[in-house]
């Protein structure tokens, strides 16, 4: 039975990277999954459980989009750490994974806790994740990886605002002396 479970949170989540999280309601999750809506309930328990799975599966695969997308090795700078995150989140292929990023922020602003739990989570994976890509010998790679996590927050924000030309402004002379 997990693997079945594991084969509809799967599906659940193509379903909303395809239509978002914001309004998920059941029905329609249920038929991604290939089931009824009390099925979904019958094996997650409640709504608030069922979106609690299909985030923590979220937070995975962005996990497991950027570590294909760049190599293992550290970056030689701050500004080429920076540059290959924000070419990665920036892209046609995150773009869906970050609008639902977005919706997962604005239900945490709501109070959502399932939310905010998995934007706490999903914050620490990434600063871990720069941490571990910038080089070696940076003098504060805490500090950087803030930093960093910040510019491509915003830069995200900006993109889906329609005003990337003032991100890439931003981005470029980022960490210039």
């Amino acid at each position: 039975m997990a693997q079945a479970k594991q084969a509809m949170v799967q599906a659940m989540v193509a379903h909303v990277l395809q239509h978002g999280i914001a309004d998920a309601s059941l029905r329609p999750l249920a038929r991604a999954a290939g089931t009824s809506d009390r099925m979904l309930i019958y094996h997650f328990g409640s709504k608030q459980a069922l979106i609690a799975e299909i985030l923590i599966a979220l937070t995975a695969l962005f996990g497991q989009t950027l570590d294909a997308q760049v190599s293992a090795s550290r970056a030689a700078s701050r500004t080429e750490c920076l540059s290959q995150l924000a070419a990665i989140s920036r892209s046609a292929q995150m773009r869906p994974v970050m609008r639902v990023w977005m919706q997962i922020l604005a239900a945490a602003a709501a109070g959502e806790s399932a939310h905010l739990d998995v934007g706490g989570t999903i914050v620490a994976q990434l600063l871990d994740w720069i941490t571990v890509h910038l080089p070696q010998d940076d003098p504060d790679p805490a500090a950087a990886a803030r930093t960093i996590l910040v510019m491509i927050e915003g830069a995200v924000v900006l993109d889906l605002a329609g005003r990337g030309d003032v991100a890439d402004a931003a981005l470029a002379g980022a960490f210039a002396r």
